[in-house]
């Protein structure tokens, strides 16, 4: 290193050293001809894949980091080859990194990390979009400049995507930020620097790695399959929705997690959108394309444009003032013969409860049951009365979904909750993105089972993989876009990865009900029946904060809301004799109520 070092590499003067990293030195150089300050980093001969030259001469990295042109990346201005080997010269900014500046300060608010957030997800997303990888992203890889902007520096491990689909012999980059396919011979791509920019969000919010651990052997089990903790985000007023964003990142399986920058950024101005932090993020204004490709699909299939219209209508114009409004919601549902017909039907049944004489019109329905009521009535009969088809998946589906509304609504009744009949349909809705995905995308939901049975994944993570987005970002954008109530569009978004935690409000009370309906029912369509008992005492434990309720009493509940299912199922349009579905919980409670016999217990119900 000696004397060229000192002295000069290149044209460069060399003024100083300022780091040394596992890539090679850099030195803080002057560059002659244009008056400027610059970085130069000297790569090593231990990374001499790095170093290989294209056929003019200049080294792999100079040519891939020649494209990036971006305000979040600091950008490369000449590679060249000296005595001690391939240099490359960066732009020289002054500023710390980001690891040096969370040592000084100390972790953010979710609200307060978010400009630094999206910056960083620029940048990453404009060097996804040129077909280059970074594949070492770590705080210590970002920069805040004097003017507390951030830059994503040295790309250098990035290849070109083509030739970063096969695996290296040897994992490179920093180990806690590195994905599980550094270890597990798979293939590299924007997918691993998603990885790693999830835990290095986790550690900007929580001052700690997202990946535990002391010792290699210990971080490596945990990256690749420990579930990541996500407890430090409780106290954030953010805290859930961001987890739910986050948790995308970190999938352990590359099919389940974001794809590359530009997914993540959709994904994290939904986050955004949800949190009502957007104005905060000094961006431009979202379009989630994943999601809008998906809706426009939606609306050239179908009956999707007409239950869309309804059901904005009917919530448009009960959403503000219910009482003003009971005449307009009475017109909207007379536009549709066939809802007319099913909710007068409802109405007048044991549903609502016996009555001494016949309800005859809509406008009576209203006075008699109030907006709310009517409102919740048409919303569920609408749904079910247009996602109709030959599919008898589809069919089970929408049963599991009305079994789940009558599960939840009899739980917010047992807890005295306010609106029993919203209770209803965030039950009813939980699984909406996967019932629309069942309804007009067929093909992508035969491949999202096909991820869930070969790679093991959840069903979130398959969605994601196929779709760009989970089941519940579809079911909450479809949900706001009719203008649901905000209590059901959160509670279809679900509740944040890991423990359920004791709700803080009704609201929360009755998102965790739903979701535990929801995840009930689910038993008898994906488990054998001797699995069911089981899996329901798990769920019951795992629930405990919200569903404060026994074994025993979970089967009268289930009981009692499969036979509401076999009265209302022909307003609902559902086939209960030739229902799969129907069978499989049928077999569970005759079995259940075998057991008490023998047991000598009384068979009840809820």
């Amino acid at each position: 290193m000696a004397s060229e070092i000192k002295s000069t590499i290149g044209r460069y003067e060399v003024l100083s050293s300022i780091g040394k990293g596992a890539q090679g030195k850099v030195y803080l150089g002057r560059d002659p001809t244009l008056d400027r300050l610059v970085a130069i980093k000297v790569l090593t001969a231990a990374h001499a894949e790095l170093s290989s030259l294209t056929d003019d001469g200049v080294p792999l990295e100079g040519r891939i980091s020649s494209k990036l042109k971006h305000p979040n990346i600091i950008p490369i201005f000449d590679a060249g080859e000296c005595a001690i080997g391939p240099y490359l010269v960066f732009e020289y900014v002054e500023g710390k990194t980001l690891a040096q500046v969370l040592k000084s300060t100390g972790p953010l608010s979710v609200e307060a990390a978010v400009p630094l957030m999206t910056a960083i997800l620029q940048g990453v997303a404009a060097a996804h979009s040129a077909e280059v990888l970074h594949l070492d992203l770590s705080p210590r890889n970002v920069l805040i400049d004097a003017d507390n902007v951030p830059r994503v520096m040295d790309f250098g491990l990035a290849q070109h995507v083509s030739a970063a689909r096969e695996p290296c012999e040897f994992a490179t980059g920093t180990l806690r930020y590195m994905a599980p396919e550094h270890f597990l011979s798979k293939p590299l791509g924007p997918w691993t620097d998603i990885f790693a920019l999830g835990s290095t969000f986790y550690e900007i919010v929580t001052g700690q790695r997202a990946m535990a651990g002391v010792v290699f052997e210990d971080i490596r089990d945990e990256i690749i399959s420990g579930p990541t903790d996500f407890s430090p985000f409780d106290e954030d007023p953010h805290g859930a929705a961001f987890v739910r964003f986050l948790a995308g990142a970190l999938e352990r399986s590359q099919e389940g997690r974001y794809a590359n920058g530009a997914v993540m950024t959709e994904a994290f101005e939904l986050f955004l959108a949800e949190s009502g932090l957007q104005a905060n993020a000094q961006t431009s204004t979202p379009n989630h394309s994943t999601i809008d490709f998906l809706l426009r699909r939606m609306q050239r299939t179908g009956d999707f444009p007409t239950i869309s219209r309804t059901l904005s209508d009917i919530n448009r114009l009960t959403g503000d003032d219910a009482g003003a409004n009971a005449d307009k919601l009475a017109n909207v549902i007379l536009r549709d013969f066939a809802l007319t017909g099913k909710l007068l039907k409802l109405v007048n049944s044991a549903f609502y409860g016996s009555r001494a004489s016949k309800v005859t019109n809509i406008s009576d329905a209203v006075v008699l049951l109030g907006v709310e009521k009517v409102r919740m009535t048409a919303n569920s009969l609408t749904f079910f009365g247009h996602m109709k088809g030959d599919s008898a998946i589809l069919k089970d589906s929408m049963t599991k979904s009305f079994l789940s509304g009558l599960i939840a609504r009899h739980l917010a009744r047992i807890e005295r909750l306010p609106g029993m009949e919203e209770a209803f349909i965030c039950g009813m809705c939980q699984n909406l993105g996967e019932n629309l995905v069942i309804f007009y995308f067929p093909d992508e939901f035969a491949d999202i089972n096909d991820l869930m049975e070969t790679r093991n994944l959840g069903k979130s993570a398959a969605a994601r993989g196929v779709l760009g987005v989970a089941y519940h970002d579809l079911g909450a954008a479809v949900a706001k876009s009719w203008k649901l109530p905000n209590a059901i569009v959160e509670s279809i978004r679900g509740a944040p990865p890991g423990p359920i935690h004791k709700p803080d409000s009704s609201d929360e009370q009755m998102r965790d009900m739903a979701i535990f309906a929801n995840e009930l029912c689910d038993l008898f369509q994906y488990r054998e029946r001797d699995e069911i008992d089981t899996a329901v005492q798990e769920l019951l434990t795992r629930f405990a904060p919200s569903v404060q309720i026994q074994f025993d009493f979970c089967v009268k509940l289930m009981a009692a809301g499969f036979e509401k299912l076999k009265q209302f199922a022909p307003i609902f349009e559902i086939n209960v004799a030739s229902s799969n579905y129907c069978r499989s919980v049928q077999s569970w409670l005759n079995h259940c109520a075998n057991k008490a016999r023998d047991q000598g217990k009384p068979v009840e119900t809820a």
